[in-house]
């Protein structure tokens, strides 16, 4: 049966702060909360009551050390909050003054600009034979072509059946690999048929002139309409590893999804260089430039 709600399971790191507790009295209960939000809250409490007893705050005018307790309280309740992750609020300002200054929170991307700050973001290294994609951060990736089985005219149990093998897939997956899935809109790839129709065209015994004639006109028709002028949509899933493990564990994981079922993945296909390349030109290429051939992107 399909879940009809969805939860973020708990994280293998909790402690002991991490435990809920649910506080009650009188007939009211409180909504759980874990330890480490009650000793905050407490703390902070205590210490707006030490500011205001025993600091110069306590020599001020009453209006003075009335708004600095109201201040002090929301201060401590806000940052006291849980974010969905039940994590104190109080862990995010690290990150939030990291980009308060204004070079943090912009990136210069002009033609003319210094590519090195978007290259060590985004930037690709090189691409090997096999595909596999050395990126300026340290980590690798490999591209794969991907074809799922969803569709609107999908039986309620066919949908059912997708839907639990999704959630037992991500499941499996490591954190040490990133699942980035691509959805281009895009010419049909014809490589198989050009290849069929060269292959029939070298075993041809009898060179008849129509026969010729009749394989050029399918060529024309693959590499000039059904090539060029169709696009369908393609999706591709670009696995992105912090290490070359991490990489291989996130293969032999969508691998093993391909093999044992198609209600998932149907067809995997993993691409090589040049296959690479002709996807993410999409994203790295500029106006009239190639990036994989001037090294705008670090390649």
């Amino acid at each position: 049966m399909a879940k009809e709600v969805f939860k973020m399971p708990s994280s293998l790191n909790r402690s002991f702060l991490d435990h809920e507790i649910t506080l009650t009295g009188g007939g009211w209960q409180a909504k759980p909360s874990p330890i480490k939000q009650l000793l905050f809250l407490t703390g902070g409490i205590l210490v707006t009551i030490w500011f205001v007893s025993s600091t110069f705050v306590a020599h001020a005018s009453i209006g003075i050390i009335v708004l600095f307790v109201i201040w002090s309280l929301a201060m401590v309740f806000y940052l006291g909050g849980l974010t969905k992750t039940k994590e104190l609020r109080l862990m995010t300002v690290p990150a939030l003054l990291s980009y308060l200054p204004a070079r943090a929170r912009k990136m210069v991307a002009r033609r003319s600009s210094d590519p090195s700050e978007f290259a060590s973001i985004v930037g690709i290294n090189s691409i090997e034979e096999d595909g596999r994609i050395d990126f300026s951060d340290g980590s690798v990736g490999q591209l794969y072509l991907i074809v799922g089985s969803a569709s609107h005219l999908l039986f309620d149990e066919d949908r059912r059946g997708i839907l639990n093998r999704v959630d037992a897939f991500w499941r499996k997956v490591q954190t040490s690999c990133e699942y980035i899935f691509i959805t281009t809109k895009e010419p049909q790839r014809i490589h198989h048929q050009v290849a069929n129709l060269e292959q029939r065209n070298r075993e041809l015994q009898v060179r008849d002139p129509d026969l010729l004639e009749l394989q050029d006109e399918q060529y024309d028709i693959l590499t000039e309409h059904v090539g060029g002028k169709f696009t369908s949509i393609h999706q591709y899933v670009l696995l992105k590893g912090v290490s070359a493990d991490g990489l291989r564990q996130g293969q032999m994981i969508l691998q093993s999804e391909a093999e044992g079922s198609s209600l998932m993945v149907k067809e995997i296909t993993m691409l090589d260089r040049e296959e690479t390349r002709q996807t993410l030109r999409v994203f790295y290429q500029g106006v009239d430039d190639d990036p994989f051939t001037t090294g705008r992107t670090g390649t």
